[in-house]
């Protein structure tokens, strides 16, 4: 694990904070915006091959699992979930506030993951030519992180990428 920041985790969030640099951005959009930052300023990184190759996917989620973020209905979904990483109820609010401002633009794909027709897990997988980041990984049930991720990467054919891109990381 590491405290560096790879490049690509910049990438990621400088491109979801210009999601809001809009004529007339919500106040709450821009403390959204805010909160998130403050948010990944603790997060860390981690090497994804390793991760793939030291956890169990448990075949709780499958491909069919997995679902492109590309309307939004889904956004709200999304959104949604990852406000769930904030405790505060009022905090949440923002959150949901800033994220359903995302457009569907390079260089980020937002996923949901469903269980029986429920939304349980969600991320973002961002690439640019020479590195990978699954990012915002956020899940209903915990236990179902490393199952979750293995059917993401190979719903997006990351894990063909993981053979030619070396800096490949998993933000957690």
């Amino acid at each position: 694990m590491t405290r560096h920041v790879p490049k690509i985790a910049t990438t990621k969030n400088e491109w979801l904070y210009q999601q809001v640099d809009v004529e007339f951005p919500t106040k709450e959009s821009l403390t959204g915006r805010e909160l998130y930052k403050t948010s990944v300023a603790e997060r860390n990184y981690v090497n994804l091959a390793n991760y793939l190759a030291d956890h169990d996917k448990q075949n709780s989620f499958s491909v069919d699992d997995i679902y492109l973020v590309d309307f939004h209905r889904l956004t709200v979904l999304f959104s949604l979930l990852q406000s769930k990483r904030w405790a505060n109820e009022e905090e949440q609010q923002f959150i949901v506030e800033f994220l359903t401002q995302i457009i569907y633009s390079e260089p980020c794909q937002l996923y949901l993951g469903f269980k029986d027709g429920e939304p349980m897990a969600a991320a973002i997988v961002t690439q640019s030519d020479e590195e990978l980041l699954v990012s915002d990984v956020t899940l209903v049930d915990p236990a179902l992180q490393a199952s979750f991720i293995h059917a993401l990467v190979t719903k997006n054919e990351t894990s063909k990428l993981l053979d030619v891109i070396s800096d490949a990381y998993l933000e957690i």
